[in-house]
């Protein structure tokens, strides 16, 4: 998976390359309000050292090397907290949520996803009671499982249990 396309998609589009992509009915977590701009401690310039440098403003973020590809937070992009983490939903074009974790200390942010492993796929199993689906609307391309965490137990759970995965790490730049 590359790893600069991930990272980017933390803050805004979910663009997956070798594996297959999860999504979400709804934006998680359910029933919490967005968030209109990224708390102050999160703004500001972010790098994992090779491959991305992610500036963070109040409201967008974008990549370095492609400005013009900023993210902002509105109706398609919905920024949450959950649990100590920020939860990035955004919405894909067959109107399911792609959903990317982020969780700060101090001067380090750990991105996490979910991704389709067999230990994470056994924790989906566990938590969600087999009520997750897989979905291929065009035969070359990537399954899509779809998960549907009935409440915010369900969905912490999935995160708790190792449903999610360590993507990257970034440091603070400025």
């Amino acid at each position: 998976m590359n790893v600069r396309i991930l990272l980017v998609l933390v803050f805004g589009a979910l663009v997956l390359s070798g594996c297959s992509n999860i999504a979400f009915e709804e934006p998680m977590p359910h029933q919490r309000r967005n968030l209109k701009s990224f708390p102050a401690k999160w703004q500001g310039t972010w790098s994992d050292d090779e491959n991305l440098s992610l500036v963070i403003t109040p409201a967008s973020f974008y990549d370095v090397s492609s400005p013009s590809d900023s993210m902002v937070l509105g109706k398609d992009v919905l920024l949450r907290r959950f649990h100590g983490y920020l939860v990035v939903n955004q919405i894909g074009d067959n109107g399911n949520y792609q959903i990317v974790l982020a969780r700060r200390w101090k001067d380090v942010v750990n991105v996490y996803s979910f991704e389709s492993s067999d230990d994470a796929m056994a924790v989906w199993q566990e938590v969600l009671n087999g009520s997750f689906e897989a979905r291929s609307e065009n035969p070359l391309e990537k399954e899509t499982y779809i998960l549907n965490p009935e409440n915010n137990l369900a969905f912490r759970q999935l995160i708790m249990k190792g449903g999610i995965t360590l993507s990257s790490t970034l440091s603070r730049k400025d």
